[in-house]
Parts: C-alpha cells; sequence; structure tokens
C-alpha cells in the first residue's frame, strides 16, 4: 500500500498552518486540526537540515543549507501539482522513523518479477513441457508473494522445476533491491513536507489555497 495523494489530502483536510518560528533558515512549523491531533506534523529546519515529526513518523533529510528550497525542486511543475521525488529523497535522509522505516517490501513487484523470470525460463522449451512448469508454479503458489522479502526470496531460489530437476530462480534473491519501496510513513511524510511548504510559501506570498487554485485553472501559477 502505497500514501497516494489522494490519501495524503483526506488526512491533512481542515490542517492549519500554525508559524511557531521564522528566522532565516530556522524554521519551526505545526499542522494540524484546531482542537484535533489526528495526523498533525511538525516541519523544523536549520542549517542544511529538515525534519519532519508528528502522528504519521519521523524522518530528518540533509543536502542544502535551506532544505525547503530542496524540497521545491520537483520540476517545473512544482507549483501547479504534488510531484514528490521519493527514490531521490530517500538518498538524503539522516535519521529514520523507527517504526516506519524507509523501506517495506512490495509484493507487486515480486510478483511481476518472478512471472517475468518464468516466462523467460520456459521460453526454451516445447509447449507442453511450459505449460506442466507453469502449472506447477500455480499449484506451488510460486507466482504470490508471501508476507515477507525473506520468505519470498526462500521459495523463490528453492523452487524446482518438475521437467529439469533445476532451481530456475536460484539466483532471485539479487532481485532484493528491486523487491522493496518506500515505506507508506516515509511516502506520506513526504508529502507532508512538500504540502507543507506550499502552504508555507503561500502565506508568505499573502495568498490562500484558494487563491492558488484559482490562479492554476487560469494557467498561471
Amino acid at each position: 500500500m502505497m500514501a497516494d495523494q489522494k490519501r495524503f489530502l483526506d488526512d491533512v483536510r481542515g490542517h492549519r498552518l500554525t508559524i511557531e518560528l521564522d528566522q532565516g533558515v530556522h524554521r519551526s512549523l505545526y499542522f494540524g486540526r484546531p482542537g484535533a491531533s489526528a495526523y498533525h506534523f511538525r516541519l523544523n529546519t536549520w542549517p542544511g537540515h529538515l525534519a519532519i515529526s508528528g502522528d504519521c513518523g519521523s524522518y530528518t533529510f540533509s543536502r542544502m543549507r535551506d532544505m525547503f528550497k530542496f524540497f521545491r525542486d520537483a520540476g517545473p511543475d512544482y507549483t501547479r501539482e504534488d510531484r514528490i521525488n521519493p527514490n531521490y529523497w530517500r538518498e538524503k535522509l539522516e535519521s529514520v522513523d523507527r517504526r516506519g522505516g524507509e523501506a517495506e517490501f512490495s509484493a507487486e513487484r515480486y510478483e511481476q518479477t518472478i512471472r517475468s523470470d518464468m516466462n523467460l525460463w520456459v521460453e526454451q522449451f516445447d509447449k507442453p513441457d511450459q505449460d506442466r512448469i507453469l502449472k506447477a508454479a500455480e499449484d506451488d503458489d510460486l507466482l504470490e508473494a508471501c508476507e515477507t522479502l525473506d520468505q519470498s526470496l526462500s521459495k523463490a531460489c528453492g523452487w524446482k522445476c518438475p521437467v529439469t530437476g533445476e532451481y530456475p530462480n536460484a539466483d532471485f534473491w539479487e532481485h532484493s533491491s528491486h523487491l522493496m519501496q518506500p515505506s507508506f510513513r516515509l511516502v506520506w511524510c513526504m508529502r507532508a513536507i512538500q504540502w507543507g511548504i506550499k502552504r508555507y510559501d503561500l502565506h508568505h506570498q499573502g495568498r490562500t489555497q484558494a487563491d492558488h487554485d484559482r490562479r492554476v485553472l487560469k494557467g498561471a501559477a
């Protein structure tokens, strides 16, 4: 499950910005619903760092002196649409939430990868053997992910071809990094960082979200 933009916007509906500190690159911004704590978060920056903390995790990033500038640099349409860059931004992590981590196993990626590898394997056989191999793979649940990365890798690497007796996926562990995706908490927090910076920028421009939306619809941010 990924923290998509619709889910994120539902979570922060009604959030308001409270500026607790705003002195150059030293900032403390709080976002939350008045009188409630659900999905609240705080952005803190100091030279070379940005930290997010709150209801959905805590992460610290480091790349340049003003980290707001770093997260604003998300492509030419930054002001018009939300566009996070999870894989690149992950490289700038300095500390990671102890509960959510930075990566999680993707069952979808496992299933896509094992099916692709098996399709390549059976190409060398005639049709009857192809059918036999693929049926065995289905019967053994080879093409379905397990709950964890280790369990899925073990199953794939240990599967024996019924036609040759070989282990066609013995090197499947080499896919390990590809089978991981940014964690739900990390992606949610990345969206919160970008969304929060935009609210901060609108405040300093003397504009509201409604003002911004009207300008976007007219073709100018």
